[in-house]
């Protein structure tokens, strides 16, 4: 859709001031040829950019509200990645605890070589001891 705003009076059926929004083919011309008045010299149209009062120009309002949910989105995001650290910081705690229990059990049960163990290691060196590994 293209807008032209008329600059001189009897320009077809339009006067000065009148903004032509879907503009006819021929004013759309006279506007991009910047066709003058031949007895004053002006120029009769031109094409509107953006036009103020066009419902796909966005208000100071809009623009603000915009502006305000894009930095609400960014904070959002910062706080997902955070609770994602979170989260796994706990679960690097459980798999602490974990391996502290199993030691401790190993320990007391004097498994050789429990310290160098992983978890599924200890499981397994207590479970073929006779020892309970956690309820499993």
């Amino acid at each position: 859709m293209t807008i032209v705003k008329i600059l001189v009076d009897a320009v077809g059926e339009y006067n000065a001031g009148n903004i032509v929004h879907d503009a006819p083919d021929g004013l759309i011309e006279i506007a991009k040829k910047e066709v003058r008045n031949a007895a004053t010299g002006e120029v009769l149209a031109e094409i509107v950019e953006g036009d103020p009062t066009s419902p796909d120009t966005p208000s100071e309002r809009e623009l603000k509200l915009q502006e305000e949910l894009d930095e609400s989105r960014e904070r959002e995001a910062e706080l997902l990645a955070k609770i994602d650290e979170l989260q796994s910081d706990t679960q690097n705690n459980d798999l602490d605890d974990e391996l502290k229990e199993l030691k401790s059990v190993a320990k007391e049960m004097k498994i050789p070589g429990y310290t160098k163990m992983d978890i599924d290691e200890l499981k397994e060196a207590i479970a073929s001891t006779g020892g309970d590994v956690g309820g499993e």
